[in-house]
């Protein structure tokens, strides 16, 4: 069974449920078990598999534009091969059932957002330490920048017990 948009076809080349074992040039086979799905704007995660969709324009015709595509393990030239040739780098997901899918975005989605938090945290923290550094002892600066530091590192216990009451209900959520 396939999901998702607008290409969702994928061959399985083994037993293996490892997305790494499918091969781009099969991706339009029907004959498959489990559930494949191709992003457009790939998300990345610990289970990622990249190939590229090559179109070629069959026509030309603004109201009516006929596309050939075809997946490759790579993108000879880039992302543009001229005006009749494009190419984009897609992810494939690949699971057993919808749940496993679901799995799969939430885990994805939640590592994307730790990642950033984490980021916009540590920035944070440097930039509330400079600015203690800088406000020449008016002592509402300080206060506010000690506050944004207190909440900063608030954010950042948070983002670690979340991480940490994941692992504790599902082991596997970070592998």
């Amino acid at each position: 069974m396939v999901i998702g948009m607008p290409y969702v076809y994928a061959q399985d080349t083994g037993n293996s449920s490892d997305v790494q074992d499918i091969q781009c040039s099969n991706l339009q086979e029907n004959q498959s078990s489990g559930l494949y799905v191709i992003l457009e704007e790939p998300l990345g995660g610990p289970k990622a598999k990249y190939c590229f969709r090559v179109c070629t324009k069959l026509d030309n015709d603004k109201a009516n534009m006929t596309n050939k595509c075809e997946y490759k393990e790579t993108c000879e030239g880039g992302g543009d091969l001229g005006d009749d040739v494009t190419c984009q780098r897609v992810q494939v997901l690949k699971a057993e059932s919808g749940g496993d899918l679901i799995y799969s975005y939430v885990r994805m989605i939640y590592l994307w957002a730790a990642g950033t938090i984490g980021i916009i945290a540590v920035f944070t923290l440097v930039y509330s330490g400079i600015g203690i550094s800088a406000a020449g002892g008016d002592s509402g600066k300080i206060d506010n920048y000690k506050n944004r530091i207190m909440q900063s590192l608030i954010g950042l216990v948070i983002l670690f017990l979340s991480g940490l009451i994941l692992y504790t209900i599902n082991p596997t959520f970070f592998v």
